[in-house]
């Protein structure tokens, strides 16, 4: 049932628009926003405050140089999340960063301001939407188109490195998949950081989620279709584990 948004709600997320706040923060403080209604009922209000701001942060999106394909497909990705994975599946910290402009869609890509390396060095992070096949052309001119505009959107977040953190950059992947494969082209691009203690332990549920679209049991109990959920499976049977690694590439 859709709800009608309360005002400190969407003046919370109204106001962190642009701001590149912390969204597992802003999360916590979307929750506490609503903590006063019924159990129920606080994750649909949650959600209309999302939606009742999509609107602030395409205008602010397009008065900061974003084009009008740029800032309808970025709002777009909370609807087609919420679609795939559920609210619970996707999250509040991306459906908060995304909310707030944080994150942004350029062609084939997502690109998200204001994050940082391990090491605390400015990157600009890259991520890879539900919509369609990882083109290296289409990669490429997002990329290169990026960018001008995340500099105009966050002038004072100077990076020069691209990050990425994705099941996708498993150094197994290329065995599996050959080397042609566009997702291990796509991993191509980056150079690995030394794996952390959290990749292996992510990694298994990162492919359920985004391979199979599903939980790691819904997914290690189904029926594979097509090379990669076949790859997938046959790690698992051989009694493998899938990472979660991070990578960066050089901004051109």
């Amino acid at each position: 049932m859709s709800r009608e948004a309360l005002p400190a709600s969407v003046a919370l997320l109204a106001a962190a628009v642009g701001r590149l706040q912390d969204p597992a923060t802003l999360a916590t403080q979307l929750a506490a926003s609503v903590a006063g209604a019924p159990v129920g009922d606080r994750d649909d209000l949650a959600m209309a405050a999302v939606d009742a701001v999509l609107p602030r942060t395409t205008a602010w999106l397009l008065a900061h140089g974003a084009t009008v394909d740029q800032a309808a497909a970025s709002v777009a990705d909370v609807a087609r999340k919420r679609e795939r994975y559920g609210v619970a599946g996707t999250g509040w910290d991306w459906l908060c960063a995304v909310a707030t402009g944080r994150v942004v869609a350029v062609g084939r890509l997502q690109v998200e301001l204001g994050t940082h390396l391990p090491d605390g060095t400015p990157a600009w992070g890259v991520h890879v939407p539900e919509t369609g096949p990882l083109d290296p052309e289409a990669c490429d001119r997002s990329l290169a188109d990026a960018p001008g505009l995340l500099r105009r959107l966050a002038p004072r977040h100077r990076a020069t490195v691209w990050s990425c953190r994705s099941w996708m950059l498993d150094p197994g992947l290329a065995a599996a998949l050959g080397p042609d494969a566009n997702l291990v082209r796509f991993a191509g691009r980056f150079r690995l950081l030394p794996p952390g203690p959290h990749d292996a332990g992510e990694g298994d549920a990162s492919v359920a989620k985004f391979v199979f679209g599903s939980s790691l049991e819904a997914a290690r109990a189904a029926r594979p279709a097509g090379r990669l959920q076949r790859a997938v499976h046959e790690r698992w049977a051989a009694g493998g584990h899938w990472t979660e690694r991070t990578g960066t590439a050089p901004v051109a």
